[in-house]
C-alpha cells in the first residue's frame, strides 16, 4: 500500500513563496515532522517557463519510504505539496506544518491510497528479512575492508 497526501495552499504571501531558504527548509524538515527517514539532500530548482507567471520554486527530497515534493508559484500565491509514502503518517501533522510555514489557512487537501495490489507486505517475511540483513552486512564489511584504488600521478 502507498499513501499519497496532496496539499494545496492558496492566498500565500509571494515573499514566502519566493524565499529559497524557506522552501529549502520546509523540504529539509518535512521528513522529520512526519516521522520519515530522509535519504537525500533537498533538490531545489528555480523554474522559468515560457509564461513568466508560471515561474517559481520546485523541489523534492527522497525519503526511505518514497518522497516529498513541493511546487511554489509566487505570482498565484499558491504552493502544492505532495507526500507519498509506503509508511502511514499523520496527515494532521503534515497539514499543520504546511499551514505554519506558508502562513495560510486557505487550503485544499486530497488523500489517496495507492498500490492496493502491491506485493510488498506490511510486515516482511522474517526469514527473507534476516537473509537480506546478512547480505547487507556482508557487503558493508567488504566495502570497509576494500583497498582504495589510487590514480597514478604524473
Amino acid at each position: 500500500m502507498l499513501v499519497h497526501l496532496m496539499i494545496e495552499l492558496y492566498s500565500c504571501d509571494r515573499a514566502l513563496l519566493s524565499n529559497e531558504s524557506l522552501v529549502r527548509r520546509v523540504l529539509n524538515e518535512y521528513p522529520g515532522r512526519i516521522d520519515m527517514d530522509k535519504v537525500s539532500p533537498v533538490h531545489l530548482y528555480d523554474i522559468e517557463t515560457s509564461n513568466p507567471l508560471d515561474a517559481g520554486l520546485s523541489g523534492f527530497v527522497v525519503i526511505a519510504q518514497s518522497h516529498v515534493s513541493l511546487h511554489a508559484w509566487p505570482e498565484y500565491g499558491e504552493v502544492d505539496i505532495d507526500i507519498c509514502s509506503c509508511k502511514e503518517f499523520s496527515q494532521e501533522d503534515a497539514i499543520a506544518f504546511a499551514k505554519e510555514m506558508f502562513q495560510s489557512d486557505d487550503i485544499e487537501t486530497h488523500f489517496v491510497i495507492r498500490a492496493n495490489r502491491s506485493l510488498r507486505p506490511e510486515e516482511p517475511d522474517q526469514a527473507r528479512y534476516e537473509a537480506a540483513m546478512v547480505e547487507r552486512r556482508t557487503k558493508q564489511a567488504a566495502l570497509m575492508h576494500a583497498t582504495p584504488v589510487t590514480a597514478e600521478v604524473r
